[in-house]
């Protein structure tokens, strides 16, 4: 008994070393090919929607599910089918006949000379009628990093654009770190700097960093119960020195520079440089009220650049917000008085996945790898860098 369970011990270890033989150089040349079969941009590449493309399918599919649940289209149907009534062949092959289309497509060409006729009276009224409508959304993290996508949809928007046309940016931010926020809020800037008509719809927040942003904007459109304003800098700094003092640890820190450290982590914190911090913050904080001002000349910089923010209903008085309404409803009423198109400009984030994952797509191991990954680590180690730098809020 004991020689049978030798031999089949040896027996798996001989077919696990030739495995290993024959799946390792295989596996090297699958990572091979699949690094050489890596997209141009790794990172992730623009989508285009046709909004009103996609209104015109949307109705047509509700208009055909009422059609089909209609009780008095599905009991005709039964009639026809018992011998109850006749179908009227002649009507429905006229409805079929290439007669028919043509009258659909003239019927489609009248309606659109009929559009632009009325459009060019509503231009000539003083009403902005754009050419074409280009709408992009910007979720926007404490960290700011999705400048990269902004930049990307802006670019490929300023390649075609005119003054004739009309941006629409959905922003939703609560602020974040000063420098990603105000690099946002430059390429935004890019916008009005060709003449291009640029507005900003807010549905749930636009506050500091967010409406460093919005302020750029020839017109703010927020819903009624979104939260606006917060024009404020705030930056923390823990400190663990007492922690330290306690086991008997001693930290040094070396710096050229008078204030090359102001405040510190681990050392000892002085009078001189906190005050020196929050000279700092000032300065940050007297930029911000400065670019709002620009945009905004006629608000109360006593009332509004205390930090506080407000909801839209009160915002608006204050002439933080231009307009009270959802950016759906804005957004139906431009798409009404657009000439050309109404285009969506998407990003979309192509997924990296290493080799383990690719042979074990849903391995507990890759699950809990991805999970300790994005949900704990990169959890606290985004919240400790960010105390350590000023935050618009």
């Amino acid at each position: 008994m004991a020689e049978f369970f030798l031999d089949l011990l040896g027996f798996v270890i001989k077919g696990g070393i030739v495995l290993a033989v024959v799946l390792v150089p295989i596996l090297v040349i699958v990572g091979l090919v699949a690094k050489n079969k890596k997209p141009q941009n790794p990172e992730g590449s623009l989508v285009v929607v046709d909004l009103k493309k996609a209104a015109k399918k949307r109705k047509e599919l509700m208009t055909k599910s009422l059609k089909k649940a209609n009780p008095d289209e599905l009991l005709h149907k039964k009639e026809l089918k018992v011998g109850l009534v006749k179908e009227d062949k002649a009507e429905a092959k006229k409805a079929n006949s290439k007669q028919g289309k043509k009258d659909a497509v003239a019927k489609e060409r009248e309606e659109r000379n009929e559009l632009v006729n009325s459009l060019e009276q509503k231009n000539q009224a003083g009403e902005f009628c754009p050419n074409n409508l280009y709408v992009i959304d910007f979720r926007g993290s404490t960290k700011g990093k999705e400048f990269k996508e902004l930049r990307l949809k802006i670019d490929a928007i300023l390649d075609v654009a005119t003054k004739d046309d009309e941006v629409v940016v959905n922003l939703m931010s609560p602020g974040g770190l000063v420098n990603s926020y105000g690099l946002c809020a430059s390429q935004l800037q890019r916008i009005r700097d060709r003449d291009i008509k640029l507005t900003v719809t807010v549905d749930e927040v636009a506050a500091s960093g967010g409406y460093l942003m919005a302020c750029v904007a020839d017109k703010i459109v927020a819903a009624p119960f979104s939260y606006i304003g917060s024009i404020g800098v705030i930056a923390g700094v823990p400190n663990f020195r007492k922690v330290l003092k306690r086991f008997d640890v001693d930290y040094e820190q070396i710096t050229a520079g008078k204030y090359k450290r102001t405040l510190s982590v681990l050392g000892e914190n002085t009078e001189e440089g906190r005050k020196k911090f929050k000279e700092e913050l000032e300065a940050v904080h007297t930029r911000f009220k400065e670019q709002v001002l620009r945009y905004r000349p006629n608000l109360d910089a006593e009332k509004v650049t205390t930090g506080e923010h407000w909801l839209a209903v009160d915002a608006k008085e204050l002439g933080l917000v231009d307009e009270i309404a959802t950016s759906d409803e804005y957004l139906a009423k431009r798409m009404a008085v657009t000439k050309n198109s109404a285009l969506k400009l998407k990003y979309k984030k192509v997924e990296k996945k290493n080799l383990l994952s690719k042979i074990m797509p849903k391995s507990y191991l890759s699950s809990v790898i991805s999970k300790v990954r994005s949900e704990q680590v990169s959890e606290c180690l985004d919240e400790a860098e960010q105390n350590s730098f000023m935050r618009l809020k």
